[in-house]
């Protein structure tokens, strides 16, 4: 199953480089490959956007793939908590957006 992240610009983490830091960490890469659509928006948009697909192994429980979320942003620097939530759209696919708490 694919997932698709749409990363909030406030993260300072470019698709790229997320992609990057996930493929780089051996328990991220041990339970999905991460690419960079080539097609994908570029403005925020949860419904629209899809900038990183992930190519899941069935199985992975959605808190296990959000904390491998966190430790790729973590290896990029992102140190502020983060609010993660999944959109699922009509056809079945699903988006998980990454956003920063705001206090």
């Amino acid at each position: 199953m694919d997932y698709q992240i749409a990363l909030s610009p406030d993260l300072g983490v470019s698709p790229e480089d997320f992609v990057s830091a996930w493929n780089e960490l051996p328990e991220c890469c041990a339970v999905a490959d991460a690419r960079v659509e080539a097609e994908a928006p570029r403005s925020f948009e949860p419904l629209t956007a899809g900038a990183i697909v992930i190519g899941l192994v069935s199985g992975i429980v959605t808190n296990a793939l959000y904390d491998l979320i966190k430790k790729a942003l973590v290896k990029k620097g992102v140190r502020e908590q983060v609010e993660l939530s999944q959109i699922e759209r009509p056809d079945g696919s699903r988006i998980i957006v990454v956003k920063m708490i705001k206090e």
